[in-house]
């Protein structure tokens, strides 16, 4: 059976033959549009990529092209003139024939019959252009090489009863590179049928709109009493009160597969689903809350995908957990090659609208706009869940469904949680490092039906905690003894800066003294680590440099912004906290304890100094030990 989606070497295309219909167009391509995609070529080359995509070829069961002739044609020409000015043996027969364009099909013989083309045309024009650019390629044979065996286009069969004019008005060639997760996105597509692919499109888009509730691109019912939607289908809900309501987080979709909505039955809606993404769903009283949904999400889309693919096939051992955004393609390829291929498909597409749901209500965010009513500010993280609550707009009148956003995941814990959260995700902020993301969500993909009880706030808060430890054995201390923080000298990480914020935040109450303030304390990308007393003095210390054991230990080290640490590194800590005076209750909790004590030494008529070093070592060390040894 021929698959009906394709990944073709340029190689393996030549091998086929096509035809391109007479209501196609004829090449149309300029120079400017030959160049970008041979310049594009040879940058993939140069730069060694394992693949360049050039995007999809669309065809019927018999071969008539239906969308992608610009860039096959193309194709055609770069091959001809790579054979005939470079002495490439490459192709020994054209392999594509355009119906009822007779000067089309004999310009492209001739040429391979490598013969002077007298002819004018719009191949012969393509053919010159591809020949002046070639000029401009160093390597011809590593191009050649890579432009056969490496650039890869995915070639699409598409079923019989389909209309192709209806197809055809849909796409227009625009020879660009696809996104990794538009190709897989397609190539999940290819392994169901029609009105299944539609479904799945549609959990798909919802999915991949990253920075929004996944639950508005479900349609609801708009009446208390109307009959339920699929929203409420897909996401139950329980009644926990006068017409408010709670979710059950394990989703309804696979005994509900067939209740997904989509626009239509004709064959058209199958094209506007690869295409496009739809958010029709959304409706007047899920927009009036969009103050409570503009956020930005700690990954993106494809290392959600990774995240997806690792829970549905069973893959829980971290060291082998690899979220490289290049090679997302070939994570996927063995599962989609798969005899299974379509059962994999149909679990992925569960486990992504469930753990999509999950990561909307369990995961923090950060605020992309400072919130009118104040409760938020621009860039601040915050961690609250979709409800739903209908309400009665006029009196006796009907109860209108509405969901909000504006409520705290958890009654209980919602701070503590979102404080260790936030930890982590400052601390490994690369989508790449964000293994440690991936086990939270795996935790709560296995307590999914816990998720909506009020217990399971401590659950989760101890979880988080007992993680933040196993992550400090080998990043804070010197061996296995866990009595000795590492130095600057030894290597200290960021993550061992945050870890201690955290534990004087969790302990701020018995500590509060040694703070400016701890009501608005955050974490926030502090990456650079600051001695406090400095390395390089550029004042009268009394002394030029402090022993390294003092200099760079944990009693004199804090973590600061970049821009702060190339402007006071070298002042003294007098000098550094009469420039941070006025911002210091936004500093890390640590550097705001250092800095309470160089300002009482100083009214005192002293410096900071080697006593305050060991003495604050010894206190950050007793802290985090207790810590430690509380689970």
């Amino acid at each position: 059976m021929i698959e009906s989606h394709q990944k073709l070497t340029v190689t393996e295309l030549f091998n086929n033959s096509y035809q391109i219909p007479i209501y196609q167009r004829n090449f149309s391509w300029t120079y400017n549009e030959i160049e970008q995609l041979i310049q594009d070529i040879d940058d993939a080359c140069i730069e060694q990529k394992e693949h360049y995509y050039i995007g999809t070829l669309v065809v019927d069961s018999n071969y008539n092209i239906i969308d992608g002739q610009q860039r096959a044609t193309a194709l055609v020409m770069i091959a001809l003139a790579l054979q005939n000015e470079y002495s490439q043996t490459i192709l020994n027969q054209i392999p594509i024939l355009f119906n009822g364009r007779k000067g089309s099909n004999y310009t492209l013989n001739i040429m391979l019959e490598r013969k002077m083309v007298d002819e004018s045309n719009e191949i012969s024009r393509g053919y010159n252009n591809v020949k002046s650019i070639l000029k401009l390629v160093d390597d011809k044979i590593a191009f050649t090489n890579y432009f056969l065996n490496r650039v890869i286009i995915f070639q699409s069969i598409l079923p019989k009863h389909l209309d192709l004019n209806l197809y055809f008005e849909r796409f227009n060639s625009r020879g660009k590179q696809l996104e990794a997760h538009e190709v897989i996105k397609a190539q999940m597509m290819s392994k169901l049928d029609e009105r299944t692919s539609l479904k799945f499109a549609k959990i798909w888009d919802a999915c991949s709109e990253f920075d929004k509730p996944v639950v508005l691109y479900f349609k609801k019912k708009s009446k208390y009493t109307d009959t339920n939607c699929e929203r409420e289908i897909i996401f139950p809900t329980e009644n926990v009160g006068y017409y408010s309501f709670r979710h059950i987080f394990r989703i309804g979709l696979s005994q509900n597969f067939d209740e997904i909505e989509i626009n239509s039955e004709n064959k058209q809606t199958l094209m506007e689903y690869i295409e496009t993404n739809h958010d029709s769903a959304k409706t007047a009283t899920d927009i009036a809350f969009e103050e409570d949904i503009n956020y930005r999400t700690i990954i993106n889309f494809e290392t959600f995908l990774y995240y997806v693919y690792y829970l549905t096939t069973g893959t829980t051992d971290l060291e082998k957990i690899q979220l490289d955004d290049k090679k997302l393609l070939k994570t996927f390829e063995e599962k989609l090659q798969a005899n299974n291929a379509k059962e994999f498909v149909m679990s992925f597409a569960y486990n992504m609208l469930q753990m999509k749901f999950i990561f909307d209500n369990f995961i923090i965010r950060s605020s992309l706009e400072t919130r009118s009513d104040g409760r938020r500010q621009e860039g601040e993280w915050f961690l609250q869940k979709v409800y739903r609550e209908d309400v009665n707009q006029k009196h006796r009148g009907h109860r209108y469904v509405q969901y909000r956003f504006d409520k705290n995941t958890f009654s209980q814990y919602n701070k503590e949680i979102l404080m260790l959260q936030s930890m982590f995700a400052v601390t490994f902020s690369s989508n790449r490092d964000s293994r440690w993301l991936f086990e939270i969500v795996q935790f709560l993909y296995h307590h999914i039906d816990d998720l909506h009880q009020d217990d399971f706030a401590k659950v989760f808060f101890e979880m988080l905690e007992t993680m933040a430890i196993s992550y400090a054995k080998s990043r804070v201390f010197t061996d296995d003894s866990f009595s000795k923080i590492k130095s600057y000298q030894e290597g200290i990480s960021i993550y061992a800066f945050n870890l201690i914020d955290y534990i004087l935040w969790k302990n701020r109450e018995r500590l509060k003294e040694h703070y400016f303030d701890t009501n608005h304390f955050n974490f926030s990308y502090r990456r650079s680590i600051e001695h406090w007393y400095p390395q390089h003095p550029t004042e009268n210390l009394g002394k030029i440099r402090l022993e390294d054991e003092f200099l760079h230990s944990i009693g004199n080290l804090a973590i600061i912004t970049d821009g702060q640490n190339s402007k006071f590194s070298n002042l003294s800590p007098q000098s550094k906290y009469n420039e941070w005076k006025r911002i210091f209750s936004r500093q890390s909790l640590k550097l705001q304890w250092m800095a309470k004590v160089t300002d009482k030494r100083t009214k005192e008529g002293h410096d900071w100094n080697k006593k305050d070093i060991s003495e604050f070592a010894s206190i950050i060390e007793k802290e985090m030990i207790a810590f430690i040894n509380s689970k």
